[in-house]
């Protein structure tokens, strides 16, 4: 809870004697002002801080409190911006960004009213981003090929595979039906993952790890009506 500029003065303190040459840097990393801008929030405060800060804006690292501040006591126009950059498309708009006229429910309820399929906001274009159709949403290198060059799906493929599967979903189960999974992190899972979501199913999560009988609980406990899985 201490702020960072005692951390940092802690770091140069402790550090103060430290021989470069001999022993390399210490064990820790500050961001350059160029790598902080290039993050997403570093983004995100260069392209409104100014507007939203005035003169009082300098840098992400410096003005990072008054950003924080501006946040915090301004949400319906801080979050604003982040569905914004995010690109969240809602199926339906929330009323209101925080309600908090509910006093028995602590820290109030965020965004009420909206509808939204997050699986959808992922497998479309971010313009804010320049992510198009054609931008990679996926690098992976199969099991097995080390050498090989590693593989790219672009994010238009990752939406027609996405929703082949959630079309077939569809029409073997009802919305709000558990759909458990039970795979390593490949590609497929990936794909699987996202097209249980976006047919407006509920993932079951099953580590792949697990012994059989573990994985029959895990189904029986979630009642799960069916299961992705790979030998």
């Amino acid at each position: 809870d201490h702020p960072h500029a005692l951390h940092q003065l802690v770091y140069y303190s402790v550090y103060a004697g430290w021989d470069r040459a001999a022993r390399g840097p210490p064990p820790y990393w500050f961001p350059s002002p160029i790598d902080c801008k290039q993050t997403n929030l570093g983004r995100v405060m260069e392209e409104n801080g100014p507007k939203l800060l005035g003169a009082s804006y300098k840098d992400p690292i410096s003005s990072f409190g008054l950003f924080h501040k501006f946040a915090v006591e301004n949400q319906e126009v801080y979050w604003k911006i982040v569905l914004k950059e995010l690109s969240i498309k809602f199926l339906q708009e929330p009323m209101s960004i925080l309600d908090a006229s509910d006093k028995s429910k602590k820290g109030g309820t965020w965004f009420p009213g909206a509808v939204l399929n997050i699986a959808e906001c992922c497998l479309l274009p971010r313009p804010s981003q320049n992510r198009t159709d054609e931008s990679t949403a996926i690098v992976w290198r199969d099991e097995g090929f080390d050498h090989y060059p590693v593989n790219r799906m672009s994010l238009k493929e990752l939406r027609t595979l996405v929703m082949t599967v959630a079309n077939a979903l569809d029409t073997m189960f009802q919305k709000g039906d558990r759909i458990a999974i039970d795979m390593p992190m490949t590609c497929n899972a990936v794909i699987i993952y996202l097209a249980i979501i976006l047919g407006g199913f509920v993932v079951v999560s099953i580590a792949d790890s697990f012994a059989p009988q573990e994985i029959g609980t895990r189904m029986r406990v979630a009642k799960a009506k069916a299961i992705f899985t790979q030998v």
